[in-house]
């Protein structure tokens, strides 16, 4: 039997020096940009352009239009659009707007009511929304260690935010919304998808998404009485300020999503995310120096406990995953070895014995 050859790379698999700089490049490009993003939308919707919703919907906008851009001229090794064919994938397709405007959309309109450094550590308890509502929805528990490391987040947050000078009721409770439809856009979109075998891309999103999107964010946006404020803005700040400032945000939206693809596919979304807590810590440390914001001993206390207490879960999801990454892969592998043994077995040689002579065969000839 013929030696089964290795199946074929499309693209040479990195090594060396090289590919761990590339590699670093692109993760403090993409960590920097996620700081840079929430601390250029905290500059903006307190000061020269108070209209988030709608600054929001602009960055949906870019956000179509660079995908279209990559779809069209990008080589299929690096995106292919995944075409949609059954009612699953349409039904998380709805479900991700309504996720979105929900996260995104109150993040943005949060900071109009609250400082960046508390609405950093409001979203930091994300993992904890998560893991409540995915036991509410598909009764997943957590392991012991993740269990602590979400005590202890809730004990950092609640510390931090309460402790906060700067603490204001409104500004908390629609970070709060956002945090919660973070984690019901996770859990309901996996809930939904169940066990079907689509998978898509950031650039599927991108390109089915954020129309829908627009859709519910524009009228959103003008029943607050934004356009208006956007008219006062452009009187007030120059046309070509307000369009530069849209123009920026919007470049930073797509940006980081494309660096942030190109990051995963060279690394994995597990070793990703697992860069959350820093991304989180480094927004709140940044925020002390670009913005006025008020600090006490308990509240710096409350910061540290839920920044090491995100980190750590962070490091037990991705161990979590790569192990469970690590026994599918084991699964397949035993699954192939398997079927050779089976081709062996069919092509042993055989001895046949009729009518008192005896023929060399196998038994796939049998």
């Amino acid at each position: 039997m013929k030696p089964v050859a290795p199946a074929s790379r499309t693209i040479a698999s990195p090594t060396g020096a090289l590919y761990a700089a590339a590699v670093t490049a692109l993760l403090i490009i993409c960590c920097a940009q996620s700081v840079g993003f929430s601390v250029f939308n905290k500059y903006i919707f307190s000061g020269p352009l108070r209209t988030p919703i709608f600054v929001t919907a602009t960055h949906q906008i870019s956000c179509f239009l660079g995908a279209v851009l990559i779809w069209k001229s990008s080589p299929p090794w690096f995106y292919k659009r995944t075409p949609i064919r059954n009612s699953a994938t349409w039904t998380k397709i709805l479900l991700i707007p309504m996720a979105f405007t929900m996260n995104i959309g109150m993040n943005n309109l949060s900071l109009k009511f609250t400082t960046l450094a508390l609405n950093q550590l409001i979203r930091s308890f994300a993992p904890v929304s998560i893991a409540l509502t995915s036991f509410i929805i598909e009764g997943k528990t957590q392991s012991p260690a993740k269990a602590i490391t979400l005590g202890a987040l809730v004990a950092g947050v609640v510390m931090g935010v309460m402790a906060s000078p700067d603490f204001q009721l409104l500004g908390f409770l629609i970070c709060g919304g956002s945090v919660l439809g973070q984690s019901l856009g996770i859990v309901m979109t996996a809930f939904v998808m169940g066990g079907t075998s689509v998978k898509l891309h950031v650039f599927d999103v991108l390109l089915y998404a954020t129309l829908p999107s627009i859709v519910i964010l524009l009228p959103w946006s003008y029943s607050m009485g934004e356009f208006k404020i956007l008219e006062e803005s452009i009187e007030k700040e120059g046309f070509g300020t307000v369009l530069g400032l849209i123009l920026a945000g919007g470049l930073l939206a797509f940006t980081y999503n494309l660096f942030t693809t190109v990051l995963i596919k060279m690394t994995s979304s597990v070793y990703y995310g697992v860069t959350g807590g820093f991304r989180c810590a480094l927004a709140i440390l940044i925020s002390f120096y670009v913005f006025p914001q008020r600090v006490t001993v308990l509240s710096i206390t409350g910061i540290c406990i839920a920044m090491a207490a995100f980190m750590l879960n962070s490091f037990f999801t991705m161990r979590e995953k790569l192990a469970s990454q690590k026994a599918k892969k084991a699964i397949e592998s035993d699954k192939i070895t398997e079927k050779q043994r089976l081709l062996d077995e069919e092509d042993e040689p055989t001895v046949v014995v009729e009518d008192g002579r005896s023929t060399l065969g196998s038994r796939r000839g049998m």
